[in-house]
């Protein structure tokens, strides 16, 4: 392969020394240099500058404990191009929260500059660049198909696609209506799918439509067109837990995060509704930390006893799944703090409670097996962890302002010493 690959930034000496290792990898290939001020001139003007395979993207952050979005502006406006390739991020200064934020934002990968060395770069670049070939073999096959879509929703430009999985993908889109950015989810083409199937996202509308609290999605729009549906809502740059959790999180901060999620859930209980889909992809931040649930696909009225899936198929993530979900058992509004406690679980320990090599060997597990033990510096929380991950329904926090308040009674324990650990976790 001979890459064509474009080097952004003000310091001229680092440019010189991030050519000179590229042109060392692939001698053949081309290597463009830009000051930062000329690389949205260039982008919007010239097709010539979108014809890349790669850029490396020098950024300065500073030294401030917080996030510096302003650093990152360069990235996220070079991000809202069309067509942009892999992006790797050269940062000078910044932190740990800021490579976390560059690769929501859709860094391809983000490297210190006080760290970087040939051997990084090169792996970064090769690592990159297969990244672009994966995503240019899926293209040519989904590009004209994409292009047909937004050519049926004229009132929204689709930026650049966030993910995806069996049922749908989710893009990044302006919408012309609203002037803002949103998380536009369209359906996959399905043939055969049955009539129920096919309107998944119509009973996400219903579902949340009626529920206005900031713990909550926002939903803009709902459509049908020539067999997909789409839906809009609100665009979350921060990304969601499961980002997050690829990062260290205190005791403190994970026994936060689920009193938030609890929070949340108390009001979508509150409106009659199981998520049934609790997992950290489905739990967004916002820039404030505050956290709002999405993906009410599977969520179903707690009164609800029509079946939601066929008979014999399950729906939702093994690794979360209560047991009574694992069984085919109607769930309730406990059933959702279990998937909470495996949450909690992985925040504590870094790990999922229990795993496999299929998913049928996982849910059994949530049904029969044996819950590993948290770290030892965790030990305390176990009877938390037993509120929340009780085999049978009835061992659960009854509600999730109870195990709220389970969590609160925890946190406080923590922060005080003179307060006997276990006993508080163990009363709440």
């Amino acid at each position: 392969m001979n890459p064509r690959l474009l080097i952004v930034d003000a310091d001229r000496e680092l440019r010189s020394w991030l050519r000179h290792h590229v042109e060392i990898l692939w001698p053949d290939g081309t290597t463009l240099e830009l000051e930062p001020g000329e690389m949205e001139k260039a982008y919007a003007r010239h097709s010539t500058a979108r014809n890349l395979d790669l850029v490396l993207l020098g950024v300065n952050c500073g030294d401030s404990p917080e996030v510096p979005s302003s650093g990152l502006e360069p990235l996220r406006r070079l991000l809202h191009f069309e067509e942009v390739p892999p992006v790797v991020v050269i940062a000078e200064g910044g932190n740990e929260l800021t490579a976390v934020y560059a690769m929501q934002l859709g860094a391809a990968d983000y490297l210190p500059r006080r760290l970087m060395n040939a051997q990084r770069l090169a792996t970064s670049l090769r690592l990159a660049l297969r990244k672009r070939e994966r995503a240019l073999a899926v293209g040519h096959t989904s590009r004209r198909a994409l292009d047909a879509l937004q050519l049926a929703l004229p009132q929204y430009s689709i930026v650049r696609r966030l993910g995806e999985s069996a049922r749908a993908a989710v893009y990044l889109a302006h919408s012309a209506v609203l002037g803002r950015y949103v998380a536009l989810k369209i359906t996959r083409p399905a043939p055969g799918a049955s009539p129920e199937a096919s309107r998944e996202f119509a009973r996400e509308y219903a579902a949340i439509s009626a529920i206005r609290h900031p713990s909550v999605v926002e939903i803009y729009d709902y459509g049908y067109h020539a067999g997909r549906e789409f839906i809009a809502m609100e665009y979350f740059p921060c990304g969601d837990l499961k980002t997050r959790l690829l990062q260290p999180i205190t005791i403190s901060e994970s026994l936060e995060y689920a009193q938030r999620i609890c929070a949340a859930l108390a009001v979508i209980h509150a409106a009659g509704l199981v998520h049934r889909d609790l997992k950290p992809p489905n739990v967004m931040l916002r820039q404030d930390g505050s956290i709002v649930l999405i993906d009410f696909g599977l969520a179903r009225a707690v009164d609800n006893e029509t079946p939601g899936t066929a008979a014999g198929v399950l729906r939702g993530s093994p690794y979360y799944m209560s047991p009574e979900q694992a069984q085919g058992l109607p769930p309730d509004a406990r059933s959702d703090l279990y998937s909470l406690g495996v949450i909690l679980f992985e925040m504590l320990s870094g790990s999922k409670p229990y795993s496999g090599s299929s998913a049928v060997e996982v849910m059994e597990q949530h049904v029969r097996g044996v819950r590993p033990p948290l770290p030892a510096e965790c030990a305390a929380l176990e009877p938390l962890l037993d509120k929340f991950m009780a085999r049978e329904l009835s061992g659960r926090c009854p509600n999730a302002l109870a195990a709220q308040q389970a969590l609160q009674a925890a946190s406080a324990a923590l922060s005080e010493s003179a307060v006997p650990f276990e006993a508080a976790v163990g009363s709440a």
